[in-house]
Formats: C-alpha cells, structure tokens, sequence
C-alpha cells in the first residue's frame, strides 16, 4: 500500500500548498467547466441525431436543441468576458494580498522555502488554472460554432465571440494573472489589491476592445444603387459613409437632417462605402492582439518579481 501511494504522481513542496489553500476556487472552477462540456456535449449529439421532421415536440426538435446550444454558447461567451476581471481579483486579493496583509507568507518562507519560489508558485499556479479553463472555453465553443451559426449575436465579429475563438482568451487571462500579482505586492490590502486588479485589469480590455478594428489593415467595399444601404453580416465594419458620383467619400452625420432625399441630391450621393475586416480577418486580428496583451502580461510580471525582489531580496 505504501509502495503504491509513493508511485503516484503529486504536487509537492509550495505547490502543493498553494493548490491545498485554494482548492475550493479550483473545484469549483473545475466543476463549472465539466458542466458545460457534459452539457455541450449532450446537445451536440442530440443535435446530430435529431431532424427537422421530428413531430416529438419540446426538447425533441432540432429546433430546440439548437436554441439549447445557442444558450450555452452565450453563457461560454460571457464567462470568457468575465473571467481575466475574476481571476485578476482573486490573484490580486485571496492568493497575495491577503498574505501579506495578515503575515502568514512569513510562516512559509520559515520552512526553507525561498520568497522567490513562493512567489512563483503564486504565479503558476493561477496561470496553468487559466491555461486548462480558457483552452476548454475555446473548445467547447468551437463545438458549437456550426449549429450556432444561425445566431446573430454569436457572430466572430461579436467581441464576446472574439475573445473565445481564438487564444486572445488565453492571453487575457495570463495578463491577470501579472497584474492581480503586481497589484497584491503593491497594495498589500485583499479588497483594495481586488479591485486595482480588476480595474486595471479591465481597462486594458476596453481600450483594447475600443481599438481592435485597427490591428490590421482594412478591405474596402463601395456599393452604388439600390441595397446601399442593406447590412453586411459577417463584416466588423470600422467606417462607413456615403459615396458621392465624383467618388468623394463622406460621412453619415452629413445628411442627418430632417430631408436626407434632398441632402442626398444636394451632395450627388450614389452609393456607400465600407471599411471592415471579412471574417479572414479573424486570425490576423486574433495574433496581433494576443501578441500585444502577451507583452503587456510579460511586463506586469517582470515589474511584479523586480518589485518583490527589492522588499523581500
């Protein structure tokens, strides 16, 4: 029996410590996840077995389960918008900060390990966390991403939607992880680190969600005639406007008056143009963002193991 408990690979050392203090978080995270692959996956199958000439009714159409999956890709999609915010908080206060505000880092580093060492298991432990649950997030979406096609909200272009197609999710959360780490090293306080995390944390992803259409170079379209003004599904427009005969582009507010006819014929208005990125464009943008929110973590890092080695060196 001893033989075989000692064969078993485990966690050990200040690992195995940080995992022990916060495997109620990890579980439960865990847990969440399990769900909606058990979940994902019964519709799914359910999904490929049913047929539109199914009379049964209820859970028993294609119908249904495809509204079904549509639902649990929407839930998928705002757990993947909130989860850099939960983790950059919960890194920030309950694995640091709450540490070193009460003093009980001091009872560890008392057992022979190394302030550096327990301050890299802080780190990793969190990141591989977020490494398996933003992997899975992306996955299960990407299982769903055929029978949920139908659903508007759901488009690639959608910024929710964005996040989890690709590893931009992936960098996201990493970025948190530096910064809840930075955050509790600096603050030293478990509510105020939480909220600094979550803020800064936050930030980022807004001014990048402000400025993502911009990653990369832009197709044109024009478009003269009637149906200038039907929609592009499937586009992330970044401009738009009308087009005059002399091929003059102008912008929308221009004729944002009571007579848009006349405004129109004033202006010789023929047509419309676009700026937008086609859905070929979802790879570049993803790289090209995940890059920038990977140097920008790696950063955050490095400032939080200079600050840490400067107190506790």
């Amino acid at each position: 029996m001893s033989a075989l408990t000692t064969s078993r690979p485990r966690l050990r050392g200040i690992t195995w410590v940080v995992v022990h203090q916060h495997r109620r978080i990890l579980s439960t995270a865990a847990a969440l996840l399990a769900a909606a692959a058990a979940v994902t996956a019964g519709l799914r199958i359910a999904y490929g077995t049913s047929s539109y000439d199914d009379t049964g009714g209820g859970l028993f159409t294609r119908f249904a389960y495809q509204g079904g999956l549509s639902a649990v890709a929407d839930f998928l999609t705002n757990a993947a918008l909130l989860l850099p915010l939960l983790v950059a908080a919960l890194v920030a206060g309950p694995m640091i900060g709450r540490e070193l505000e009460s003093g009980t880092h001091k009872l560890v580093w008392a057992q022979s390990v190394p302030p550096v060492r327990w301050l890299a298991a802080k780190v990793a432990v969190p990141a591989a966390a977020v490494a398996v649950t933003t992997v899975g997030l992306t996955v299960l979406f990407r299982i769903l991403s055929g029978p949920v096609a139908w659903d508007h909200r759901l488009a690639w272009h959608d910024r929710q939607v964005f996040l989890v197609l690709g590893p931009a999710l992936l960098a996201y959360g990493l970025l948190a992880v530096a910064v809840g780490a930075l955050a509790g090293l600096l603050v030293r306080r478990t509510l105020i680190a939480m909220s600094v995390a979550g803020i800064t944390t936050g930030t980022v992803m807004l001014a990048m969600s402000s400025q993502w259409g911009a990653l990369w170079p832009t197709s044109s379209a024009l478009r003269s005639g009637p149906g200038m003004f039907s929609s592009r599904e499937g586009w992330l427009v970044t401009d738009t406007g009308p087009l005059t005969a002399s091929g003059e582009r102008l912008h929308d507010d221009i004729c944002y008056v009571p007579d848009p006819a006349r405004c129109f014929a004033e202006h010789d208005i023929v047509g419309r143009w676009w700026d937008y990125h086609p859905a070929s464009h979802l790879w570049p943008l993803q790289l090209v963002e995940t890059g920038i929110v990977l140097a920008l973590a790696a950063a955050a890092a490095y400032a939080a193991f200079r600050v840490f080695r400067r107190r506790h060196a």
